[in-house]
């Protein structure tokens, strides 16, 4: 079965969609639990006990007024984990495609080779 261009595009696109779906559910998996991990340091718990949903829970629990005065621990421990859950894999992929592919422009002068010199008859 031959199938049309258009078809393919359309799982093309499909494929991409949910690679991109993925990568944005694992990020905020990420950073539930790195969110978790720090705000049980702030709170001075083993942040190795921190579990994916400990602060969701924690949050739940300030809001009826069971945490009172852990409200900033939250945001923090929230900013931070997205921060690093995004942040980290972005900054990354824009520090390797900074590098690739680009000529530099100061500090790649070097002293010409032997055989170099010679190609260009000046020896």
């Amino acid at each position: 079965m031959i199938q049309s261009p258009s078809h393919l595009q359309h799982m093309r696109t499909a494929a991409v969609t949910l690679a991109v779906l993925a990568c944005l559910f694992g990020g905020l998996a990420a950073s539930l639990w790195l969110a978790s991990l720090f705000l049980y340091a702030s709170l001075r718990i083993n942040p190795l006990h921190a579990g994916l949903w400990s602060w969701l829970d924690a949050v739940l629990a300030w809001r009826h007024g069971l945490m009172p005065n852990t409200g900033r621990k939250l945001a923090g421990a929230a900013l931070f984990g997205v921060l690093l859950s995004f942040g980290g894999p972005a900054f990354g992929l824009h520090a390797l495609w900074e590098r690739s592919g680009r000529r530099r422009l100061y500090g790649s002068a070097r002293f010409a080779s032997e055989p170099e010199i010679r190609k260009a008859g000046l020896l």
